[in-house]
């Protein structure tokens, strides 16, 4: 991937706004996250410590008084952990 043109970066970040450009980040993170997960010559290890971070997470004064936000951070800890999709490279 070549570098980006940090100008351009600044206008597209502009037109979309905080909120899609935050979300857009996120993704790339979480992609990022996933492959090295699935790149990992370990990964029962990797699950078994983030399991108990989540834990943590979920115990904590901030998520165990809202049930919203437990919920969201289950679904991206499941999101996190699921085997990528093999794309179809048949088309």
């Amino acid at each position: 991937m070549p570098p980006s043109d940090q100008q351009a970066v600044f206008e597209a970040a502009g037109r979309l706004g905080s909120m899609e450009v935050l979300t857009t980040q996120i993704s790339a993170i979480v992609s990022m996250l996933r492959a090295l997960y699935a790149a990992h010559p370990e990964p029962a290890k990797v699950r078994f410590h983030f399991d108990r971070l989540i834990g943590q997470l979920m115990t904590s004064p901030y998520l165990s008084y809202d049930p919203d936000h437990a919920l969201i951070l289950q679904d991206t800890a499941a999101t996190l952990v699921r085997p990528p999709i093999e794309s179809d490279t048949s088309r």
